[in-house]
């Protein structure tokens, strides 16, 4: 009578180990399909409108993706090379003009956050 209880013990703990084996294997079959598809999404280009040298001054505009086309948005970025700084402007409605400082970055920090 003791054997009886070992040997159904021991085979539910096989079933229970397969189970968790099957159960792995689908969840990684289900990840590479995820990742499969992911790199089948279409991914958003950045076209640069205009963009010019002058001296250590580097300017680049690109639409921001706001506004439509009635009114504009964009953004210019002004690359600072002997300051290592780089300033990001949005201009509201282009066709308007105006411009609004968004954010300043020191390039320095900006590699450094890159890297970790």
């Amino acid at each position: 009578m003791t054997n009886t209880p070992t040997n159904s013990a021991s085979t539910v703990s096989v079933n229970v180990n397969f189970a968790a084996a099957a159960l792995w294997a689908s969840a990684f079959v289900i990840l590479a399909l995820i990742i499969i598809q992911a790199g089948r999404l279409p991914g958003t280009s950045a076209n640069a409108a205009v963009q010019a040298d002058r001296g250590s001054y580097t300017i680049m505009t690109a639409d921001s993706g706001k506004g439509g086309d009635t009114e504009p948005d964009e953004i210019l970025c002004v690359l600072d090379s002997r300051e290592q700084i780089l300033m990001v402007y949005e201009i509201e409605d282009a066709r308007r003009g105006g411009m609004m400082l968004r954010d300043g970055y020191a390039l320095s920090d900006l590699f450094l956050k890159a890297r970790r």
